[in-house]
């Protein structure tokens, strides 16, 4: 699991319980350098865990109106209402003339990015600095 809160980074934890396994969907923000917002899930985005976290994730990501990553290292599944989240911030980001970038995820998780074609509206690369890169130009 993930550390807790961070005062120091401003960091915020968000545990959200999920439907069926009790598994949890924890979600980290910090402000990396170039004034970025990054985003470190863990756990099953499913749709319970994204209705948990909508409006958490969009104030993470589209309110600031600054570039954000998304650290998918530790997210073991995503639904279709985690893809409708990702997909929203993203477009919400776009519409402020800001980028969003997700990077990280392995196994199940990049698969469904994949399927999805969710690269089509927002990048998914392999490492936060490439996702850094994106975000940036």
């Amino acid at each position: 699991m993930l550390p807790g809160n961070d005062e120091r980074l401003g960091a915020l934890r968000v545990a959200v319980p999920a439907m069926k396994d009790q598994n949890q969907m924890d979600m980290i923000t910090t402000e990396l350098a170039g004034a970025v917002s990054c985003v470190r899930l863990c756990g099953r985005l499913d749709a319970g865990a994204a209705d948990e976290l909508g409006l958490r994730f969009t104030a993470a990501t589209a309110a600031h109106g600054r570039p954000a990553v998304i650290d998918m290292t530790e997210v073991s599944f995503v639904a279709s209402m985690g893809l409708r989240l990702l997909i929203s911030a993203a477009r919400a980001l776009s519409s402020k003339g800001q980028k969003m970038a997700l990077f990280g995820a392995t196994g199940m998780t990049q698969e469904t990015l994949e399927n999805a074609a969710i690269d089509k509206i927002v990048p998914v690369l392999g490492t936060q600095d490439e996702a850094l890169a994106a975000v940036s130009t």
